[in-house]
């Protein structure tokens, strides 16, 4: 162990670059590195982090640690003197151990989007206004990509990443962890109470208003919706409702904060003019586009499922979407509207699905349909949804197809 008092000492140690033990630092006063660690980087000062950073980073762990807001001029000398170092922000609950450290570009371009959704709230809108907003623009820039979660190959790498705000806003690889805290700390910005609830295997939110009224919302669930225009389901609703509307994922409030509140909601009516007054149904021409969509499935030319199929591919090519769709976002609208279908056995005939391609980590993935022929003959079509294009596919990979899809 060396220990090393800047307060006493007038010229820099000479330490041999073999050394491989720990140090201890005194700086001020005070021990700011301890068995080669500095503590929490919030409560350094900031020409002591670019002094130890600047001459003795080699003998330091790279793993730094901050609190829960992170603080723009210290990453700017953690970038500046050590971009290869990460920083472990907590911006989960106390007592998570599935923070994943971060580098100063994974942050910086992680904050350009937050401050980028914040400069376009208005500061004379209110809070009913400001809380939809912030809900609204998370919904857009984030995806809850629930099939990487599933690709097996990259699951680890997918979920680990995503529970931190700066990777996921970034990467735009979502989980509920992420929409909840990437929400939460949008709130803190604009200095408006929310907390973050959990119950098992689940995070969301709930906001709470100068009068103290809660609601709960839950942007994970909403997040595709909100790309294509349609009503949202999961935003300040009861707590009766709230857990009924959770696509299949029930809602157990039994062992959350919740459970001893009296949770309100905003009706739907209200709801639409908060939208509308925000200028989020300026995307879509001034109105939800549930009515619109849940046509595309109906009336389709075609004398067998193959060619209705075609025809159905050729309507949803164009789909208006805003903000950042992922493959996800694109197969939950495709199958919601193949649900508002008169036609159900067609509908039944289609099965969508992504997939991941070539085993990459990266995005966009592709779309894979399904097309089950009334003789039982199988049709397959790959749909690139960035590009708008299709075609069939002759021959499948199966290894490259989500293990969701049933083949």
């Amino acid at each position: 162990m060396l220990f090393i008092d800047l307060d006493k000492e007038l010229e820099l140690p000479k330490i041999d670059l073999l050394f491989q033990g720990q140090i201890n630092i005194k700086k001020n006063g005070r021990i700011i590195v301890r068995n080669s660690a500095l503590e929490d980087i919030d409560t350094i000062l900031q020409q002591d982090l670019e002094y130890i950073l600047k001459y003795f980073k080699q003998y330091i762990s790279p793993i730094l640690t901050s609190g829960y807001i992170p603080n723009e001029n210290l990453m700017r000398i953690i970038e500046k003197y050590a971009p290869e170092f990460k920083v472990r922000f907590k911006t989960e609950k106390p007592g998570t151990s599935k923070i994943v450290p971060i580098s100063p570009d994974e942050y910086f371009e992680g904050e350009r989007i937050f401050n980028s959704i914040i400069d376009g709230t208005n500061n004379s809108w209110t809070e009913r206004q400001k809380f939809k907003h912030l809900y609204n623009q998370i919904g857009i820039n984030l995806s809850a990509d629930l099939n990487v979660m599933s690709h097996t190959l990259n699951a680890k790498f997918h979920e680990e990443y995503s529970r931190n705000i700066y990777t996921s806003i970034s990467k735009n690889w979502g989980i509920c962890a992420s929409f909840a805290g990437s929400y939460d700390y949008l709130c803190y910005r604009l200095g408006i109470d929310s907390t973050i609830l959990s119950e098992e295997g689940h995070d969301f939110v709930m906001i709470t208003d100068s009068n103290n009224r809660d609601y709960l919302t839950d942007p994970t669930y909403d997040s595709a919706r909100l790309k294509f225009g349609l009503r949202t389901k999961n935003y300040a609703v009861p707590k009766e409702v709230f857990e009924k509307n959770s696509e299949g994922n029930l809602h157990d409030l039994s062992q959350t904060e919740a459970i001893d509140l009296e949770i309100l909601s905003i009706e739907d009516k209200k709801l639409e003019e908060i939208d509308r007054s925000i200028g989020y149904l300026d995307n879509f021409g001034g109105n939800y586009t549930d009515e619109a969509l849940s046509r595309l499935a109906n009336d389709l030319d075609g004398n067998n499922f193959n060619e209705k199929a075609i025809n159905f591919i050729e309507k949803i090519k164009d789909i208006k979407a805003i903000g950042r769709p992922t493959d996800s976002d694109y197969v939950f609208v495709i199958k919601w509207i193949l649900s508002k279908s008169k036609d159900r056995e067609f509908a039944k005939s289609i099965n969508v699905t992504s997939y991941a391609y070539e085993d990459t980590k990266e995005l966009p993935r592709k779309i894979l349909f399904r097309v089950v022929e009334e003789d039982g003959n199988k049709r397959y079509y790959d749909f690139d949804y960035k590009t708008k294009e299709y075609k069939e596919i002759k021959e499948l990979n199966l290894n490259d197809v989500n293990r969701e899809l049933s083949l």
